[in-house]
C-alpha cells in the first residue's frame, strides 16, 4: 500500500509543476449499440507516419487522468516511442462519454473495445490503420483488455491465421496486417470476489469504501445515477453493498428499457436480480489457451486491492504471466526497477502469426 501511495504521490507532484498530459477528447459511437464511449488522444499531433498504436485501458471505470495517476506513470518511464502513437480508451459512461440509451454493461465486456479495434481496421482488414496495436489495461481496464484477447485470439470467434511469410532476412512479412497484442497489468478475475475479500480487512484497509464513493461520483458525473430512479441515490453506507445493490438496479432498468423498446413493457422491480446472477459480465473466465508472445499479465502476489487468493488459478495458466511484487496496485511501472525496460523488450518481439 505504502508503495502504491508513494508512487501516487510523485505523479501528482509532476503534476503540480506542470508535467501533466494533456488531451483532446474524441466522442464515439457504437455502431449496432449507439451508446456512447470516448477516446483521449495526446493534444500534440499525431505521427501519421507511427506504424504501431497503444491503447491504455484504465481501470474501476476511472479516466486517464485520475488521480492515482498510473497512465501518467507508464507515460513517464517511456515505454511508449516517441515515434509512436498512443490514447486513452474509455468505456460506455466514462471518459466523457454519457449514456443514450441503456443503463449497463459489464466492465469485463469488449464490446466498445472491439468497435475501436473494428473503426481502426485493425479486424479482418487488408488496410490497417497500424501495422500493429498493443492495448493495456490497467486493473479493470486488463480484464476488458483479457476479455477482448479472449474474443479475437480464441475459440469460435478465432481470426483467420496463417502462417507468416518470411522474408530474405528471416523476419516476418506482415505488410498488410494489424497485430494485435494485449497486456493485463494487476487485473482481478471476478469483481465480487474481489470486493467481498477487501470486507473482511480492518477497517483502515477498507478499500471498498473509497471505491464505493468514486463510484457513485463516475455515475453522477455520467448521467447514470438519474437514469436508474430504483437505485439507491446516495452511497451509504459507501461500502460494496452499495456497489452490488446500484449495480442490481441498473442491470433491471437497462432489461426494462429493452422490453419497452421492443412493445412489451415490463416494470424495473419484475426485473430485479441479485449480482450473481449477471456476474460473468464482471468477471473473467479465460479457458482457451492465448498466444505466447501475443498476450501477457503482469500481477502482483502482494496487491492490496486484488488478493492472490481471489485469482483464478486456471486463468491464470492461459497465458504469459509476470510476477513483479513492487508498486501495489497498478503502480508497478515506477517502482520496478527495469519492468518497463523489459515490456519494451517484450513489445519489440518479431511475430510468428499474422492475423489476417
Amino acid at each position: 500500500m505504502a508503495s502504491m501511495l508513494r508512487g501516487s504521490a510523485l505523479v501528482n507532484f509532476r503534476r503540480l509543476v506542470g508535467r501533466k498530459p494533456r488531451y483532446r477528447v474524441e466522442i464515439r459511437e457504437h455502431r449496432d449499440k449507439k451508446e456512447e464511449y470516448a477516446i483521449w488522444w495526446p493534444e500534440q499531433s499525431k505521427d501519421l507516419t507511427a506504424s504501431r498504436l497503444w491503447i491504455l485501458v484504465p481501470g474501476g471505470m476511472s479516466d486517464g487522468d485520475s488521480i492515482a495517476g498510473y497512465i501518467d506513470e507508464f507515460l513517464h518511464c517511456n515505454i511508449i516511442a516517441e515515434s509512436e502513437d498512443w490514447c486513452v480508451f474509455h468505456n460506455a459512461g466514462t471518459g466523457g462519454a454519457q449514456w443514450q440509451h441503456g443503463t449497463f454493461t459489464g466492465l469485463s465486456d469488449p464490446t466498445f473495445l472491439v468497435d475501436f479495434l473494428q473503426s481502426l481496421d485493425a479486424v479482418n482488414s487488408a488496410k490497417p490503420c497500424y501495422r500493429e496495436i498493443i492495448t493495456v489495461g490497467f486493473s479493470v481496464g486488463g480484464m476488458l483488455a483479457l476479455s477482448a484477447a479472449d474474443k479475437l485470439l480464441t475459440g469460435n470467434n478465432l481470426q483467420k491465421v496463417k502462417q507468416a511469410p518470411m522474408d530474405v532476412n528471416g523476419n516476418v512479412d506482415d505488410a498488410g496486417t494489424c497485430r494485435l497484442r494485449f497486456v493485463s497489468v494487476h487485473s482481478p478475475d471476478c469483481l465480487r470476489t474481489t470486493f467481498e475479500a477487501m470486507t473482511k480487512w480492518r477497517l483502515c484497509a477498507r478499500l471498498d469504501i473509497p471505491l464505493a464513493l468514486h463510484f457513485w461520483a463516475v455515475n453522477l458525473r455520467s448521467g447514470l445515477l438519474s437514469r436508474c430512479p430504483k437505485g439507491p441515490w446516495f452511497p451509504w453506507p459507501p461500502t460494496w453493498s452499495y456497489i452490488r445493490s446500484f449495480t442490481e438496479a441498473a442491470w433491471a432498468q437497462h432489461q426494462a428499457l429493452q422490453h419497452h423498446a421492443a412493445g412489451n413493457p415490463v416494470d424495473v422491480e419484475d426485473l430485479a436480480v441479485p449480482f450473481e446472477h449477471f456476474e460473468d459480465a464482471f468477471a473473467l473466465r479465460l479457458r482457451k489457451t492465448l498466444p505466447a508472445g501475443e498476450v501477457l499479465r503482469i500481477q502482483n502476489p502482494e496487491d492490496p486491492v486484488v488478493d492472490l487468493t481471489t485469482l483464478d488459478q486456471k486463468g491464470l495458466k492461459c497465458c504469459d504471466v509476470w510476477w513483479v511484487r513492487d508498486g501495489g496496485h497498478v503502480m508497478c511501472f515506477g517502482a520496478s526497477r527495469g519492468l518497463a525496460w523489459r515490456l519494451r523488450k517484450w513489445v519489440e518481439c518479431k511475430a510468428t502469426l499474422v492475423q489476417i
